[in-house]
């Protein structure tokens, strides 16, 4: 537990925060596993929370929790809008897109975890998919090892949420897809909307049950 909690403390590297943030953390409960828990939705206000050190601290904490109770744990990824009432955020709620993901993951879906050569390939995937933005002026990334697969996440400077920019993250997910997917993995081209919940670091990826070769795994920023 020690090394979770210092590993989702980098969250805060990944997603931009400020004193008038709303966090929202999803969890859901991994097939297959009885019995079925339901999916929680939680938010965390920094206003109401005395800033957002404590927000932050909040979120880890009931985060961590989850996980530890066999939840898979995701935060939505782009600022919330600060007057947001209700049960789940959707895209209407979001203020604008300051992140881009780029999510490698197995071409087969498959109800159990990945094994270790399953992960490297989405790790070369990732490399290349990086030398070929990099070569196209992009910055550079943050990198994630997901559980069972990897993350890319560009920054953006604050892109309008509107569906001009919807239309341009899904033509660019699918043009990289088209040029990069091989027989073993792939880029998901459906995580295009600014709502979109994403792995928490420092969270154990669940999917199905674990076995030799299989292992669960922390996601984990490299």
């Amino acid at each position: 537990m020690s090394d979770q909690k210092d590993e989702i403390k980098k969250l805060w590297g990944i997603f931009n925060t400020n004193d008038s943030t709303i966090l929202e953390l999803r969890a859901i409960w991994p097939s297959g596993i009885q019995p079925v828990k339901p999916p929680l939705t939680i938010h965390f206000r920094a206003t109401d929370l005395d800033g957002i050190n404590s927000c932050r601290s909040a979120f880890e904490a009931e985060a961590l929790l989850l996980n530890a109770l066999g939840y898979n744990v995701y935060i939505v990824m782009n600022p919330i809008k600060s007057t947001f009432v209700g049960r789940a955020v959707t895209d209407e709620d979001i203020s604008y897109r300051d992140l881009l993901l780029i999510d490698i993951d197995r071409v087969e879906k498959k109800k159990e975890p990945a094994t270790d050569d399953e992960v490297e390939a989405a790790k070369q995937l990732a490399d290349i998919v990086m030398t070929y933005l990099a070569n196209n002026d992009w910055p550079e990334p943050i990198r994630v090892m997901s559980g069972n697969g990897h993350h890319l996440y560009y920054a953006l400077p604050e892109v309008s949420n509107d569906e001009e920019s919807k239309q341009y993250v899904q033509s660019l997910l699918k043009n990289i897809a088209a040029e990069f997917d091989n027989e073993t993995v792939k880029i998901d081209t459906t995580v295009f909307n600014a709502s979109r919940i994403t792995k928490v670091v420092g969270t154990v990826a669940r999917k199905g049950l674990e076995s030799e070769g299989r292992p669960y795994r922390m996601a984990r920023v490299i």
